[in-house]
């Protein structure tokens, strides 16, 4: 394991690097008062002389394919999502003349530098890589309003800061700059390190695991990333359809079921484990 302190923006910055959601990870799940207090803080931080604000850890592993630089995200996917979801509004609101930068090249640099590969086919151009209902919707907000799927969380964070945005508490090169002084501690894992014990260990984002979110854990990360996907598409996501994302009570129902006692609600991981 290696960790060095860098800001969140070139971590960020490449067109070649993606950042993929493993499909053992959770849903995204920020609400609106997360995105609020992210936006607050930036804007407290543009009017301030400080040059950095930690942003917490970013836990990834290297995984090199062809001429792109794959990132699998263990730690820090929904500050990530989040950063994102901020910038293709800042981006959107450019685009269509609403916000105004003084920097002519902002929108430009937004889109090119930390949203797409600009050189792939429009189906596959997203830097970022949500795992499955996540990404459909990520993929939406590119386009026409009329296609976002509103009923995504994603969509509904977007909306708040394409709102808020457009309020003119601080200029959108302010906010930009601020961005930039995000600060976090990457750390990268190589072949030595576990990453289902950092994963379950690892809390930085604030909101405490889900039983269901261990158990995906527990059951996916150990197989190889084709069986991960297969498990994730043939059982994992319908569960979590079916049960309108509430794994953690399904389960609870089914080891009640096979093993004739009830799990408590905070052991149900332990017991299924």
């Amino acid at each position: 394991m290696k960790g060095s302190e860098c800001r969140l923006i070139e971590y960020m910055d490449g067109s070649q690097k993606r950042f993929i959601i493993p499909v053992y990870q959770r849903n995204y799940d920020w609400k609106i008062e997360n995105c609020k207090q992210l936006y607050d803080d930036l804007v407290k931080l543009a009017g301030t002389e400080k040059k950095r604000h930690f942003f917490g850890s970013m836990v990834s592993v290297y995984e090199p394919s062809g001429m792109n630089t794959d990132f699998l995200v263990i730690d820090g996917q929904q500050r990530l999502t989040t950063v994102s979801l901020l910038l293709l509004a800042m981006h959107n609101l450019m685009e269509k003349g609403i916000v105004v930068p003084k920097d002519i090249f902002l929108k430009q640099r937004i889109y090119e530098e930390f949203l797409v590969d600009k050189y792939q086919p429009k189906e596959t151009r997203m830097k970022l890589k949500p795992i499955k209902n996540d990404q459909k919707a990520f993929g939406r907000l590119f386009g026409e309003e009329a296609d976002y799927i509103k009923n995504s969380n994603l969509t509904t964070n977007y909306f708040y800061f394409y709102e808020r945005i457009q309020k003119q508490e601080i200029t959108v090169d302010q906010l930009f700059d601020a961005i930039c002084r995000l600060e976090i501690i990457n750390i990268k894992l190589d072949n030595e390190d576990n990453p289902q014990l950092i994963f379950e260990s690892l809390n930085s984002t604030g909101l405490d695991l889900s039983e269901g979110d261990k158990i995906r854990n527990f059951i996916l990360m150990g197989l190889p990333v084709e069986e991960q996907n297969q498990y994730y598409e043939e059982y994992w996501n319908k569960i979590e359809e079916c049960t309108k994302y509430d794994v953690s009570s399904f389960i609870r129902d089914y080891l009640s079921i096979k093993q004739l006692e009830i799990p408590p609600q905070r052991r149900i991981y332990i017991s299924f484990k």
